[in-house]
């Protein structure tokens, strides 16, 4: 068990310094990045060698924080298993002594660049990991994961389904919801287009990944890999990821926000994806299949940040390109059966 001596008004609690190393001296507590949903701290503790250790911390009160901790903590340690070179160690889950209803999670904390994108392959580097050495690893075969995790403060349900086309529709349906529970029913453009992407898109673009023969195999995704959750370590060459939000998945969900035109990364970042992971077949329909995967991020930063109604605006646009290109699609297979179909009339006469 770790000591507390420091003159300060609100030492560390007693059960978090029960976890942290035998014989340390608690040196600083200070702020450690930004957070809307919880408090976090970098904790540094002086060893009786002279050495240091620092660890992160983050703490939420009420049931809603226990279940943001229990998230980050089983979520982080899932991915560790399978990218120990790019992720923290966490430490421990636990509650208060003094505060029984304030909850912790600690982890190793890592000294990052803040300002530092990491090019393609540095970037890329961890998600390829993590979806390579995972997959086929699922426990039980299926899409989804133990508990439900969390993007931002956001519920990810992620109850377990034999198919990937099932999983990813009941998650979207909730995203949208959550989306319309925060912001307002939806305008006509939306309210047109949602059913259709229901009904056309997604068995457009998902079915083939599993039928025909086809088959793919459930890997671990970050869920959430924008630059804010992937960046250099100090030595501007080592990358390390965090604040992941996983389940087992299709790997190429995660290439969806890499897509996304709010952030600096876009083709060079998917073209080194594709250099160490096959594309998954039917091949053809990777680039739609990518902007379907964008619009999960568009809509979970829509139903994140209900303020901003420019977010709304964004993924209706996204859902109308994909419903037009499925449109356009049909329409075309719709004329080339009616030519066939002239032809043979034709050849009949």
């Amino acid at each position: 068990m770790a000591t507390d001596e420091r003159d300060v008004e609100q030492k560390l609690d007693e059960n978090l310094l029960a976890v942290l190393p035998e014989g340390g001296k608690v040196v600083s507590v200070t702020p450690s990045g930004m957070s809307d949903y919880c408090n976090t701290y970098r904790v540094e503790v002086s060893m009786p060698d002279g050495s240091s250790q620092v660890f992160f911390q983050k703490e939420s009160a009420g049931e809603t924080g226990w279940d943001l901790m229990e998230a980050a903590y089983k979520s982080e340690i899932t991915a560790h298993e399978f990218i120990p070179e790019f992720l923290p160690r966490p430490i421990t889950l636990g509650t208060y002594k003094s505060r029984p209803n304030v909850h912790f999670y600690l982890a190793e904390f890592a000294e990052m660049i803040d300002d530092d994108i990491p090019g393609p392959e540095g970037y890329m580097s961890g998600l390829i990991a993590l979806h390579t050495r995972s997959m086929g690893k699922s426990p039980n075969g299926m899409f989804g994961f133990p508990i439900n995790t969390r993007f931002g403060n956001m519920e990810q349900e992620n109850g377990w389904k034999a198919t990937w086309e099932e999983f990813w529709s009941e998650q979207m349906r909730r995203y949208l919801d959550k989306e319309e529970a925060g912001r307002g029913p939806p305008d006509a453009e939306l309210a047109r287009l949602r059913p259709l992407f229901f009904e056309k898109v997604i068995p457009r673009y998902l079915r083939p990944l599993e039928t025909g023969g086809r088959s793919i195999t459930p890997a671990l995704v970050h869920g959430d890999a924008w630059p804010g959750n992937i960046k250099y370590r100090t030595d501007g060459e080592t990358v390390c990821a965090f604040d992941t939000c996983i389940f087992w998945a299709h790997n190429e969900m995660d290439l969806g926000v890499i897509r996304n035109p709010r952030y600096p990364l876009g083709k060079p970042y998917l073209k080194e994806y594709w250099k160490h992971v096959p594309i998954s077949e039917p091949e053809e329909d990777a680039d739609s299949r990518n902007s379907l995967y964008l619009l999960r991020n568009q809509v979970l930063l829509a139903a994140l940040y209900p303020q901003d109604h420019k977010l709304r605006e964004i993924f209706v646009s996204n859902m109308r390109f994909l419903v037009d290109r499925v449109q356009a699609e049909e329409d075309a297979a719709k004329k080339v059966s009616q030519l066939a179909d002239s032809l043979q009339t034709q050849a009949r006469l």
